[in-house]
């Protein structure tokens, strides 16, 4: 991922400690998490490690979401397109907006052939989103959800760099 990705609303950039407080806010939140697959819940200020000693990411390929200056919620890339945002900005577009502009950024800057995305079934913003962005169902079977500490059943899809190719 780029070091800073910027779109007519967002700046998608590398997590920063600053980001800490809103990781909280969101991983917090049960309606926002009952959807995502690997965050602790609850959050606790000891799972919040964004960055190495060094000051480089601990989450390379997650960007945060940065919205009229403040981050909003965060979204991933390679090999897989997942994203969350606090309550107050959904229905907004940012997801949508954040997915194309990441998608972008994977297929024009690596040689990954495709995306991998997804969906816990019931989620219908996010297949929503996900089918706007143009991903297309591979599988439907069940994936282990922490948050809820059980499998629930999960719409697989994927993006392939030739399809996004054509459609641009």
């Amino acid at each position: 991922m780029p070091d800073k990705i910027i779109t007519d609303r967002l700046i998608l950039r590398p997590y920063q400690d600053a980001d800490a407080d809103v990781l909280m806010v969101g991983f917090n939140d049960y309606d926002i998490v009952k959807w995502l697959s690997r965050p602790p819940y609850p959050f606790t200020r000891a799972d919040v490690r964004l960055t190495n000693e060094d000051g480089s990411s601990r989450w390379p390929n997650v960007a945060a979401m940065e919205y009229a200056g403040c981050m909003v919620g965060s979204i991933s890339s390679h090999p897989h397109l997942g994203f969350w945002l606090l309550q107050r900005f959904w229905g907004m577009g940012l997801a949508t907006e954040a997915g194309r502009a990441m998608i972008r950024a994977v297929f024009t800057g690596t040689t990954c052939p495709k995306l991998a995305s997804g969906y816990f079934e019931g989620n219908l913003a996010s297949a929503r989103v996900l089918q706007k962005l143009g991903f297309a169902e591979t599988e439907r079977g069940m994936h282990h959800c922490q948050p809820q500490m059980k499998d629930l059943p999960f719409v697989g899809l994927e993006l392939c760099r030739t399809d996004w190719e054509a459609a641009q």
